[in-house]
C-alpha cells in the first residue's frame, strides 16, 4: 500500500509543532505586519515530488535599533496557531531569527516521535514584499525560500460557527449519560429493534463525541454484518456498541482488555439475537447459531478468538449456490487450499520485490508461468524502467568497543554497501553545514551519527537519491557511512538513484533508536566507540526494464466487458513483501487458479494485473491505463487487493448491483464456521477526483480517476499491519497464522469476479461517480 512515509508528515507538522522565524535586513523596512507562505515538507504524488506549503503571519517590531517578532501559523480552518517570540539579529544576507523546536512525527499506532532542530529564518523586505529563507538546522539542511506580503491591519481570523457538539468542546461523558447507556444496553437485549430505533443515533453520535471513553477496533463489530436481514444487522451492532461501552463504564480496570470487552459484548449479543429468533424465525443466522453452541458449551473465548483470522482452519465444504461453476470453486478452494504456498513461493524464493530488482523480475515472470500453466492466458507488459538495478543481500552490525554487542539495523533499498566488513570509531555527525565544514578532517574514516527520524526513505528525506551539501561534505571527507536513530520495527523503504553516475557511495544506516541513544550518550561523555558493519548491497547499470502480469478469462458473451482484479507484485526489501503485498497478489492468483481449474466461462472477460511501481508512484497502473486506454470505458468494475492479510466478509456497493452480489452471498452461505460475506449498500456518490491520496490508497486510485468503479472489500481480522507495513517484520511467519483467512478470501475473490463477470443483469457505473474526472 501506497503511504506518506512518517519522515515526509514529520516535516509537515513541523511548522505547527515548532515554528521559529528567520526575518529579514534593514529594520525599517520589515516592521510590520506580514502574511507569508513557505513549504514545510514534501509530498509525493503519482512519482513526484513537491513540497507543501504553509501559510502564516509575521508581525515584526523595532525596538532600540533590533527588532522582535511573533510568528504564527494558520490552520485548516484559518485560526493562527501560538505565537512564537523571537529575536532578530542582522547578517549580511538580511536579519537572523534563530530558535529551538522540535520535529514531531508520527510513528507506528499513532505513537509521537519528536527530534530536537534549531530553525533559522533569513528576511529581508523590499517595499510591500517579503523575501528570504527557511531551514531547518539539522544534519541535512536545505533552505526553503520563504515569500509573502505587507498587511495593511494585523490580521483577524474568522469566526468558526459553534461546535459544542465537538469532543473537545463538550468534554467527558456525564454520570447521567453513563447510566443511560448501562440501561440501554441492558433494555436492548429484551427489545433491540425497537431500542436500535430510538437511541441508536444517539449512542453514535456519544461515541463519537465524549472523550473520555473509546470504542477500540474489534473484529466482532464487522462480524456481526453476518446477520441475514439488514433490520437485525442494526439491531446487533446497536447492542454490541451499547454493551461493550457499558463494559468499560462498570468495568473501568478493565476497559483496555479487548477480550474482555469483546466477550462481554457477544455475551449481550447472543441474548439479543435469542429475543430476534422468538420474535421472527427469519432471523435465524447459521454463524450466530455457532456461537449460541459455542456459549452452550462454554467455548465462547475461543470462537471469538477465531474471529481475528488467526490459526483458524478451513476444511472442505459445499456451498449452496445454484450455479455449478461457483459450486466447483467453492469445493476446490476448501479442499485444496493454495494460496499460502504462493505467498511461500512469492516472499522464500524471491523475497523483496523492489522495483528494478531480480526479485521483482523473476516474480513476474514466474507469475506469468503460472498462470499459463493453470491454462489461463497470461504475458508481460512493459510498465518502465528504474535507471538502475539493485539487488539487496544480507546485512549485519555490532558494537566492538567498548562492550561487544550486535545491533538492529536496516538499510533503506539503494542504499551504498560497505566494502566487505568495516570497523572504525563513531563519532557526532554536524549539526549545520558549518559545523561539517570546520569539522571535515574528524569525519574521515568514522561512522557518523546524524539526526532526524527514520522514514524508510533516504537520509535525505527524498524517494531519490540525491545528497545534500553535509551528505556530499562526509562522502569528501571518507566518513565510513551514516547512522540515524528509527524507531522499531526499522523502516526500509528506498531512495533510488537517478542514473548510473550519481550512484550512493555512503552507507545509509538505520539504528535501533535505543541502541542509537546508547550510542549518542557514550560519545557525549567522550567514550571510544568501535562500531563494524556488513552490508552486501549491488547494482548494475540500466536501463531495468519492469512489466505487469497481465492474465485473462475470455468472456463468452461479452467478452469486450471487463471485470478487473488486481494487486501490486512490487514491495520494498527490508523483509519480504510478505503483508504488502504478497498476500495479496497470492490471493488474487489463488482466485485465477480456482476459476481456471473450475473450468469458468462468464459471459464477460476476467481479468488479473498484478501490478508493477506501486511502492514508487503505482507507475504500472499508470501504464497498464495508458496501454489499454481503450478499454477502460469497457472496465465494468475494479476490485483491488492491497491491505493486511485477514478474511474479506464483505464489499460496499451501490444498491443497483445488490442481485449479482446476493449470489456471492448466497455462494458462500455457511461455507465456513465463522468467516461470512456481506455486501453493504452505499448509495452516495463518490467523487472520482479525491482518489489519488499521496498518504494512502493503491493502484485502484488509478482506476477511479478514469471512471471505473472501484468497490472497497472489507476485511475482518486482527492483523497488526501497521507493525509489519514497510519494515524488517514485513516476512512470511507473520502472515502465516492467517493461512484460513487468505484462503477464504482467495475463494471471495474468486466467486465475486465470476459471479460479476457472469450476471446477467448489466453492471452500470451511473451514480457510482459525482462527475468521473477525464484521465490526464
Amino acid at each position: 500500500m501506497h503511504l506518506l512515509p512518517p519522515y515526509l508528515y514529520a516535516s509537515c507538522v513541523l511548522a505547527a509543532a515548532a515554528l521559529p522565524a528567520t526575518l529579514y535586513a534593514q529594520t525599517p523596512a520589515l516592521a510590520g505586519h506580514w502574511q507569508f507562505q513557505t513549504a514545510t515538507g514534501t509530498t509525493t504524488t503519482n512519482g513526484v515530488e513537491v513540497d507543501l506549503i504553509d501559510t502564516g503571519v509575521l508581525d515584526i517590531t523595532a525596538d532600540q535599533g533590533s527588532l522582535r517578532a511573533t510568528i504564527s501559523w494558520l490552520d485548516e480552518r484559518g485560526q493562527l496557531t501560538s505565537p512564537r517570540k523571537v529575536n532578530g539579529t542582522s547578517g549580511p544576507a538580511g536579519t537572523v531569527f534563530r530558535h529551538g523546536g522540535k520535529r514531531v512525527s508520527t510513528g507506528r499506532n499513532g505513537k509521537e516521535v519528536s527530534t530536537e532542530v534549531t530553525i533559522r529564518w533569513t528576511l529581508q523586505a523590499k517595499g510591500d514584499l517579503l523575501s528570504g529563507e527557511r531551514l531547518v538546522e539539522t544534519d541535512e539542511n536545505e533552505p526553503k525560500p520563504v515569500t509573502g506580503t505587507r498587511l495593511k491591519q494585523r490580521y483577524v481570523p474568522a469566526a468558526l460557527p459553534g461546535t459544542a457538539a465537538s469532543a473537545a468542546a463538550r468534554g467527558p461523558s456525564t454520570p447521567a449519560e453513563r447510566v443511560r447507556v448501562v440501561q440501554m444496553a441492558s433494555q436492548a437485549q429484551h427489545d433491540p429493534l425497537a431500542l436500535q430505533q430510538r437511541d441508536g443515533a444517539w449512542l453514535s453520535a456519544w461515541i463519537e463525541d465524549i472523550p473520555d471513553l473509546t470504542l477500540e477496533a474489534s473484529a466482532l463489530d464487522g462480524w456481526l454484518n453476518i446477520a441475514p436481514r439488514a433490520a437485525a444487522r442494526a439491531a446487533l451492532r446497536f447492542q454490541y456498541l451499547a454493551s461493550v461501552m457499558a463494559f468499560q463504564i462498570e468495568h473501568p480496570d478493565q476497559a483496555g482488555q479487548q477480550s474482555a470487552s469483546d466477550l462481554a459484548g457477544m455475551q449481550d449479543v447472543l441474548r439479543a439475537y435469542e429475543t430476534l429468533l422468538r420474535q421472527d424465525s427469519r432471523y435465524r443466522s447459521a454463524k450466530l447459531d455457532l456461537a449460541l453452541a459455542a456459549r452452550q458449551q462454554d467455548r465462547l473465548p475461543a470462537f471469538l478468538a477465531t474471529l481475528s483470522g488467526r490459526d483458524a482452519s478451513i476444511e472442505a465444504a459445499p456451498s449452496p449456490s445454484g450455479d455449478a461453476t461457483a459450486r466447483r470453486i467453492v469445493a476446490l478452494g476448501t479442499s485444496d487450499p493454495r494460496a499460502m504456498d504462493w505467498l511461500d513461493i512469492l516472499s522464500n524464493r524471491f523475497g523483496g520485490r523492489t522495483t528494478g530488482s531480480d526479485a521483482y523480475t523473476h516474480a513476474a515472470q514466474w507469475a506469468r508461468m503460472q498462470l499459463q500453466q493453470w491454462g489461463v492466458q497470461a504475458e508481460l507488459e512493459e510498465a518502465g524502467d528504474m535507471p538502475v538495478g539493485f539487488n539487496r543481500g544480507p546485512w549485519s552490525g555490532k558494537m566492538l568497543a567498548p562492550r561487544e554487542q550486535p545491533l538492529r539495523m536496516a538499510t533503506p533499498a539503494y542504499s551504498a554497501g560497505t566494502r566487505g566488513v568495516q570497523q572504525g570509531l563513531a563519532t557526532l555527525g554536524p549539526a549545520t553545514l558549518e559545523e561539517a565544514q570546520e569539522r571535515a578532517a574528524q569525519f574521515k574514516d568514522k561512522w557518523v551519527l546524524i539526526g532526524g527520524e527514520n522514514g524508510g526513505g533516504g537520509r535525505d528525506g527524498k524517494a531519490i537519491h540525491k545528497p545534500r551539501a553535509i551528505t556530499r561534505l562526509l562522502m569528501e571527507a571518507g566518513a565510513l557511512g551514516t547512522i540515524q536513530s528509527g524507531e522499531e520495527p526499522l523502516y526500509a523503504a528506498s531512495a533510488a538513484p537517478a542514473t548510473w553516475q550519481s550512484l550512493p557511495t555512503l552507507p545509509d544506516i538505520k539504528l535501533a533508536a535505543p541502541q542509537y541513544a546508547d550510542i549518542r550518550q557514550r560519545l557525549e561523555r567522550g567514550v571510544a566507540v568501535t562500531l563494524e558493519f556488513d552490508i552486501r548491497n549491488w547494482f548494475y547499470p540500466g536501463p531495468v526494464t519492469y512489466h505487469n502480469v497481465v492474465a485473462r478469462i475470455p468472456g463468452t458473451e461479452k467478452p469486450e466487458e471487463i471485470v478487473l482484479i488486481g494487486a501490486h507484485l512490487d514491495s520494498y526489501d527490508g523483509g519480504t513483501g510478505a503483508a504488502d503485498n504478497g498476500g495479496g497478489v497470492a490471493t488474487m492468483l489463488e482466485a485465477m487458479r480456482l476459476l481456471a481449474k473450475s473450468n469458468a466461462r462468464p459471459r464477460r472477460t476476467i481479468m488479473l494485473v498484478a501490478f508493477g511501481a506501486e511502492e514508487i508512484g503505482r507507475k504500472g497502473s499508470f501504464a497498464f491505463a495508458q496501454r489499454h486506454a481503450g478499454e477502460l470505458k469497457n472496465i465494468v468494475m475494479m476490485l483491488n487487493r492491497d491491505g493486511r492479510p485477514g478474511t474479506i466478509d464483505g464489499i460496499a456497493i451501490p444498491s443497483a448491483w445488490k442481485p449479482v452480489f446476493g449470489r456471492v452471498e448466497q455462494a458462500l452461505q455457511d461455507v465456513h464456521p465463522v468467516f461470512g460475506f456481506a455486501a453493504s449498500i452505499h448509495d452516495v456518490a463518490r467523487d472520482a477526483s479525491k482518489a489519488m491520496n499521496a498518504r494512502a490508497g493503491s493502484d485502484d486510485a488509478v482506476f477511479s480517476l478514469h471512471g471505473v468503479p472501484t468497490p472497497k472489500f472489507t476485511v475482518l481480522g486482527d492483523f497488526d499491519y501497521a507493525r509489519v507495513h514497510h519494515t524488517v517484520l514485513d516476512t512470511y511467519e507473520n502472515v502465516l497464522p492467517f493461512r484460513s483467512a487468505q484462503q477464504y478470501s482467495a475463494i471471495v475473490i474468486a466467486l465475486t469476479a465470476y459471479e460479476v463477470a457472469n450476471a446477467p443483469e448489466e453492471i452500470n457505473r451511473k451514480g457510482y461517480y459525482r462527475a468521473a474526472s477525464p484521465a490526464k
